[in-house]
This record gives structure tokens, C-alpha cells and sequence, in this order.
């Protein structure tokens, strides 16, 4: 079963005119359980200080009888005029189960962090940033939670309130539950032109580039074609978090014979999905491709549950290998040469993902492992150390520890 997206074109609207409250031009001390300022979010980012508790238990018990201490909550809301357009809620700490950081109109349930925020440190600094297709939480200025407007769960049918949030011009904050932290507004560095691709404004992801070959060097020794890589994590400082294009693959997907083979775990649930991001030519991402044995996503046309002979197919133990092809904007998912997943891509879908020409692989880890192909160009990033992030499965292909080969 598949829920096809209806792309949206994301509109601006009219010109923000809301000023700035001059509290938070500098550090603020919130000092009761409410407060609001005014505060054009898409001019500013807003910065939060605060600091762990002195107790806190990252895997409380949930039931009705027990309450569990939020004192590591905080929460903004944001308003477009007198209306309440969006509630974010995020803990100061990282939870066994996940349960983080939630915005709202756009996520049924919690969201996991990336890792535990601010690298466990005592003080910490969250800014939320709002661009114009999506917004990011980070601490420290590590990235812990990024939400597209355009991909509102379909749970509780909030695709359409989560595009109203990336629509709203939003004018004033209000911040709950969070005495004794510091807030401040920050202008933006660098103001972000919108590229148009076809039905929805994108952002190009990094505001400056590396000046150097956006490609390595040829290949050293006994590295070559059909070779196995690691798929190298984007999703790094290092990497812009999937905005370095030495940390991407050049490949004509749409024209290519071979695809991407990847070999990797096929595991249950919708925050263990393998996940490709999308690129453009010049480095604008496009989407990403994800898929687990629970669902099939392309972000904004695809939404799918994985077919039963799909999740048959799975080796039974370790890893499996998987071919992704966008061939003639035909999705297809390939195990053992079997295609067992195709869905024609069409209209404003077909003409957006007709742009790809590169890909990274986000949020995977060592473990898992890419064919380099005789179409591909692979960034400086891209090494079998993935430039020393993934040292241990150097070491074995050194001394000759031999992997599964592809099947």
C-alpha cells in the first residue's frame, strides 16, 4: 500500500514586518512559567541557555499512575499575529526510548536525538533555526532534529498543518516552562536565496563551499572498480550534516545501469531505515530515498509499506545486498538481480527527482558498505577510513580480512 504525496509549492507570503524586542538582542532571563517576545523567527535564530538537572533518568517508567519529572522540558510557541501556529517541545537530555523533541503540527510522536545533546556537557546551547523548507534544532551547534514542512506525518493527517507552519509568518515566541534558562535572538549569518526546482522552493544546503576539486584523486593501489566502501554518515560536522560535497557521489542516477548497491542491516521500524540523500548538480538536495522492512519513502511523492516479498528477501542474518536505480525515473528496489519493488515516478515528481545527480549516504553507519561503480565520482571525503571516522574497517581491508561479497 502506498499514500502518494501531493507536492506543495511553499509560498512566503507577505514581507515579515515584525521587530525585534530589544530584550533579545542580548542574554534574557526567563523568569517566570510564561513568557513571549516578539520575534520574526525567519530573520533571527533563536538561542536558548540552559543547563542539565542534577538528577534526571533517561529511561523513566510511562503508565498512568506514574508521573513522569519533565524537568529537563522546555518548550516555544510561535504565533502569526494573535494565533498560535506551532508548539516545539525538547528535553535537555537524550531518552532510552526517544522521546526528545516533538513539533507539534508535524510529528505524532517524539522524535530521537541524533546522540545526547551538547556531548553530555553540563551547559548547553540550543538554537532553533527556521529556513525556508524546513527547521533545525541543534546544540552546540550540532544538528539534533531537523523537520521538513513538506513531510507532516500521515498518522494523524498533519501533512497539511505542518505546511502551515512553513507558510506562517511567524511574528512573536512564547516560551513555558523554563525558568531560569537564558534566551537571546540572533540575526541570521547568511540570508538563503530560494532555488526553484520545479514545484517547491529548495535551499542550496551550504552557504559557502569547499574552494577545492569536489572530487578525489584517482583511486590509490589495489582500489578499483566494483570495490565494496563504507557508506560514509553525511550527517557529521565534518560534513555540513549532508551539505559538503566532498562527502557526496556524483552519479547520473536517472541514466545509470547500475544504481547504488548497498549492502546493510533491513531492520523494523521508521527510525531504522537505510536513507539516501538527493542531491542537484550544484548540491541542492532534492529529497531523500528510505527504506526498512516497515515502509518505502521518497520524500514528498512516496510513502509506502514494504511488500511482504521485499521483506522475505532479507538475509537472515547480517547484512543484505540491495540495489536503489531511479533509471528512467523508475524506482525500483533489486535483491539478488530480483526487482521487487517499482514505482514509475510522474508528473511534478518525475520532473523534480529528473534532477539528481549525486548522492550520501545519512544517518549509516561502517557497517554497512557501497559498490563504487565505473559512473561514479566519489568525493574527498569519501575513502575507505571515511577520512578517518570508520578506522577499524581500514585496518581490516590492510591486512586482508576478507568481507561477504556482494550477492
Amino acid at each position: 500500500m502506498c499514500v502518494i504525496t501531493i507536492i506543495w509549492l511553499l509560498t512566503l507570503g507577505n514581507v515579515i514586518t515584525a521587530n525585534l524586542d530589544p530584550s533579545l538582542n542580548d542574554w534574557t532571563l526567563i523568569t517566570s512559567r510564561f513568557m513571549s517576545f516578539d520575534l520574526p523567527i525567519r530573520k533571527y535564530i533563536l538561542q536558548v541557555k540552559t543547563s542539565l538537572p542534577e538528577d534526571y533518568d533517561t529511561n523513566p517508567v510511562y503508565n498512568e499512575t506514574v508521573r513522569v519529572d519533565k524537568s529537563t522540558t522546555m518548550m516555544v510557541e510561535l504565533y502569526d499575529g494573535p494565533t498560535r501556529v506551532g508548539r516545539l517541545t525538547w528535553n535537555s537530555i537524550h531518552y532510552q526510548r526517544g522521546y526528545d523533541v516533538y513539533t507539534e503540527e508535524c510529528n505524532t510522536f517524539y522524535v530521537s536525538y541524533r546522540n545526547f545533546p551538547c556531548g553530555g556537557r553540563e551547559e548547553q546551547l540550543w538554537a532553533w533555526k527556521f529556513n525556508r523548507n524546513n527547521l533545525e534544532l541543534s546544540c552546540d551547534d550540532e544538528v539534533q532534529y531537523s523537520q521538513y514542512f513538506s513531510m507532516g506525518d500521515s498518522f494523524r493527517n498533519l501533512q497539511e498543518k505542518c505546511r502551515d507552519l512553513g507558510r506562517a509568518e511567524i511574528s512573536r515566541v512564547a516560551v513555558r516552562f523554563m525558568e531560569g534558562a537564558y534566551v537571546r535572538a540572533v540575526p541570521m549569518e547568511t540570508v538563503q536565496e530560494p532555488t526553484t526546482i520545479g514545484f517547491r522552493v529548495a535551499t542550496t544546503l551550504a552557504t559557502t563551499r569547499p574552494t577545492g576539486p569536489t572530487t578525489s584523486p584517482p583511486l590509490p593501489g589495489p582500489l578499483s572498480f566494483e570495490q565494496d566502501f563504507p557508506t560514509c554518515n553525511c550527517w557529521t560536522p565534518e560534513c555540513g550534516y549532508c551539505s559538503n560535497l566532498h562527502c557526496t557521489v556524483k552519479q547520473d542516477l536517472v541514466s545509470s545501469d547500475h544504481g547504488i548497491s548497498v549492502r546493510s542491516k533491513l531492520l523494523w521500524g521508521s527510525k531504522r531505515l537505510n536513507s539516501i540523500a538527493l542531491y542537484d548538480e550544484k548540491g541542492s538536495i532534492l529529497g531523500h530515498f528510505q527504506w526498512g522492512l516497515s515502509g518505502i519513502y521518497l520524500t514528498g511523492c512516496m510513502s509506502c509499506q514494504t511488500p511482504p516479498n521485499l521483506r522475505r528477501a532479507r538475509a537472515p542474518i547480517g547484512l543484505t545486498s540491495w540495489v536503489f536505480s531511479l533509471k528512467n525515473l523508475v524506482l525500483q528496489i533489486k535483491i539478488n538481480e530480483e526487482v521487487l519493488f517499482e514505482r514509475e515516478l510522474r508528473g511534478e515528481c518525475a520532473e523534480h527527482y529528473s534532477a539528481v545527480r549525486r548522492f550520501a549516504f545519512d544517518g549509516m553507519n561502517c557497517e554497512n558498505r557501497f559498490l563504487l561503480q565505473p559512473d561514479m565520482e566519489v568525493g574527498a571525503m569519501i575513502n575507505p577510513t571515511c577520512s578517518n571516522s570508520c578506522p577499524m574497517f581500514a585496518l581490516a581491508d590492510m591486512f586482508g580480512v576478507q568481507r561477504m561479497p556482494f550477492s
